[in-house]
């Protein structure tokens, strides 16, 4: 929502993330097909057209960003949910008002790549 990239867009910027913000997955995969590569990918799981999980499991097999760590944001944060994101694809699930886990989650995730 542009809520939530207003709100996290500066924030992950202070923390020293160079950022990219879109407004949908069909942005994103706009991106991946003019060859962008990124170190992360952070996705809303609620997005008008294709959701999150959808986008995840469309990246799955992709020659470009199937190695791209994706991490989720949901304010959907049931067992049953974390269970979903990691069967399509997300490396992590981070509930959407949790800044200090997001912030943490990108750090975790880039140090492992």
């Amino acid at each position: 929502s542009p809520f939530f990239r207003n709100l996290l867009t500066p924030m992950l910027s202070v923390a020293g993330f160079r950022v990219t913000a879109l407004e949908n997955a069909e942005q994103a995969m706009e991106l991946k097909n003019r060859g962008e590569v990124f170190d992360a990918i952070i996705s809303d799981i609620e997005m008008p057209g294709m959701n999150g999980f959808e986008f995840a499991e469309a990246l799955q097999n992709d020659e470009l960003w199937g190695e791209t760590p994706i991490i989720a944001l949901s304010s959907h944060t049931k067992d049953e949910d974390f269970e979903r994101g990691r069967q399509v694809g997300f490396s992590d699930y981070v509930a959407k008002f949790d800044r200090d886990a997001l912030v943490s989650t990108l750090i975790q995730t880039l140090s492992t790549i």
